[in-house]
């Protein structure tokens, strides 16, 4: 197994570990298939550089020494039940670029986007992406969050973006040829076809 899978399937594990044992003011229909959890989180996690991976990992693994529960954390940030824990200046630069690429998501695969992204319309709560991203990266440390920031600023003066790679596999993990296909089922569902 090459690194990159090895570290992936370790973070699945420990995320999957801590995420069972979530108990937030909004249900997650995935705490109760780790199948569709690691199938979403996973098309996120493969195209992470091993970097970054790593560096998650030590988090991790610091986190479950020290007891703490970093999934329950995220979620008890979007239910505004504790203060920010991170403050790092880049986790808004982060937000604000992932944002701007949710938004392309949005214009040119509408009913994808519907189906399977968090609205970036505005609302105080985890449904809304931004909020949900902003509180999942403060459970980050420092070292992850700027080889996060550099990643991303680096996609975005390329004109790529990870975030419509991400949908791209998990629409393939799903069992579509490509995110065309998958626009294509899901906008005839929704008109009922």
């Amino acid at each position: 197994m090459e690194e990159k899978d090895r570290f992936m399937q370790e973070i699945l594990d420990r995320e999957w570990e801590m995420f069972k044992e979530v108990k937030s003011a909004a249900y997650a229909s995935c705490q109760n298939s780790p199948e569709t959890f690691r199938k979403v989180r996973g098309s996120i996690f493969q195209l992470w550089p091993a970097e970054l991976m790593a560096a998650y990992l030590i988090e991790l693994s610091n986190a479950r020494q020290s007891g703490r529960n970093l999934i329950t954390e995220k979620y008890a940030r979007m239910d505004n039940l504790i203060p920010p824990i991170n403050t790092n200046p880049v986790i808004d630069k982060i937000v604000e670029i992932e944002t701007e690429w949710q938004q392309e998501i949005r214009r040119q695969y509408p009913a994808l986007y519907q189906r399977c992204c968090r609205s970036t319309d505005k609302t105080d709560d985890g449904m809304n992406f931004s909020v949900y991203l902003k509180c999942e990266l403060e459970t980050y440390g420092d070292m992850a969050l700027d080889i996060y920031y550099k990643w991303v600023s680096d996609a975005k003066q390329l004109g790529i973006n990870y975030s419509l790679t991400m949908l791209n596999n998990l629409v393939i993990n799903s069992g579509f040829k490509d995110l065309e296909e998958a626009e294509a089922f899901w906008a005839a569902k929704m008109k009922g076809e």
